[in-house]
């Protein structure tokens, strides 16, 4: 990766957390006129208060959020920024997979709004577990229960760090270092075979943005790859296993890419819109149709939800009207609704594409505002420093 691209990279990602906390305080608000009235000038980094929500106007699910944190799809980007940097850059499904339910689930680090792809993903996961176990009890078993446990804890435990003729021989390990016995052995690698569907994805069925919040940084990593769409397909399926999820994923992908990849971002960021499925496509270029209109404007046309029919093309037609990262972003936030769900592209690919600071980049003061600031540099420099 060369210097340039490096500093897009590490841009997008920045450009995309910024976007998201600078969103936070508004988001879910879908009435303009509020929004307009709370901050006739500058939207961004509004404090959540509970009032501006008040009539119907909106839904507050962000009680105990301050200035500066991260919404709960910024939450998503920092996951697999966090498991890419554990894996010396590489994705992995199944590290990215047991990182975002450790960030989420029971115990974890996250306080906050849980979505119902999450709460999905988080239940789906949960039962499958659970369902695997009590399929092992049934393999006959010469031993005590307690032994019959610790059997079942091993083989699960290695099924997350390795796969394959690797897997059998790590379970193996594990077994003799309690019992140096070839049936027990040989009855580990019956459990393997009950477990291997856990390999499989438990996202929800679910076509809403939180299906691609989590790309920026796997795009960085990724972007000009040929195993681009594979990773992509495979981190959407992880929390939305959905296949039209999956075509806004590979579109946001592809879009997110073309900034990445070149230097004159502007002309390649119209030229991926072509790399996008028919029914992405048809979508933008209904929206770009308008492009003589202002974002906010059709908008209202379109609607605000958390969709992704929805939340792309308004992005799209953000990106296409806008000169600078400041300008979109406040755009974004004066659309209203899932303000938070279009952030994390949107700001991802202005970042990408116009640097920051200066006249037309991620303001500082914005950057400085961040609560994870030093975390998210540091990843950052991290995750590029494995390219």
């Amino acid at each position: 990766m060369n210097k340039e691209k490096k500093i897009r990279v590490k841009n997008a990602i920045l450009g995309a957390l910024v976007a998201d906390a600078a969103s936070l305080g508004l988001h879910w608000i879908y009435s303009q006129s509020q929004i307009s009235n709370l901050e006739p000038s500058k939207p961004e980094f509004h404090a959540p208060n509970e009032s501006d929500y008040e009539n119907g106007v909106g839904y507050f699910a962000h009680k105990n959020k301050k200035v500066g944190e991260l919404s709960h799809y910024g939450e998503q980007v920092m996951v697999l920024l966090r498991s890419l940097v554990s894996n010396n850059g590489v994705y992995d499904k199944t590290h990215y997979e047991d990182s975002f339910r450790e960030h989420f689930g029971y115990g974890g680090a996250y306080v906050g709004y849980i979505d119902h792809p999450t709460r999905d993903t988080l239940d789906n996961i949960a039962r499958a577990e659970i369902q695997a176990v009590e399929d092992s009890k049934k393999i006959p078993f010469d031993g005590d229960e307690n032994t019959q446990h610790m059997m079942i804890t091993k083989v699960l435990a290695n099924m997350k760090q390795a796969k394959g003729q690797k897997l059998y021989e790590k379970v193996e390990e594990a077994v003799r270092v309690t019992h140096d016995d070839d049936d027990m052995v040989e009855y580990s690698f019956k459990l393997i075979k009950i477990m291997e569907g856990l390999s499989d994805f438990y996202g929800a069925n679910d076509e809403q943005l939180p299906a691609i919040s989590k790309l920026p940084a796997l795009v960085a990593m990724y972007a000009g790859s040929q195993e681009l769409e594979e990773v992509v397909e495979s981190a959407v399926r992880v929390t939305n296993h959905n296949d039209l999820a999956v075509e806004f994923g590979k579109a946001a992908a592809h879009i997110l890419e073309a900034v990445i990849q070149n230097d004159d971002s502007k002309n390649e960021l119209e030229a991926s819109y072509t790399k996008t499925s028919p029914v992405v496509s048809r979508l933008i270029d209904e929206v770009l149709s308008h492009k003589d209109e202002e974002t906010i404007t059709v908008s209202k046309k379109t609607g605000t939800s958390c969709n992704l029919v929805i939340g792309i093309p308004i992005i799209v037609h953000n990106l296409t009207t806008s000169q600078s990262y400041t300008e979109a972003i406040r755009k974004n936030i004066y659309v209203g609704g899932d303000s938070c769900g279009r952030s994390i592209l949107l700001g991802a690919v202005l970042g990408a594409s116009y640097g920051s600071d200066g006249e037309n980049g991620i303001p500082s003061e914005w950057i400085e505002k961040l609560k994870q600031k030093e975390e998210i540099y540091e990843l950052i420099e991290k995750l590029v420093n494995f390219s």
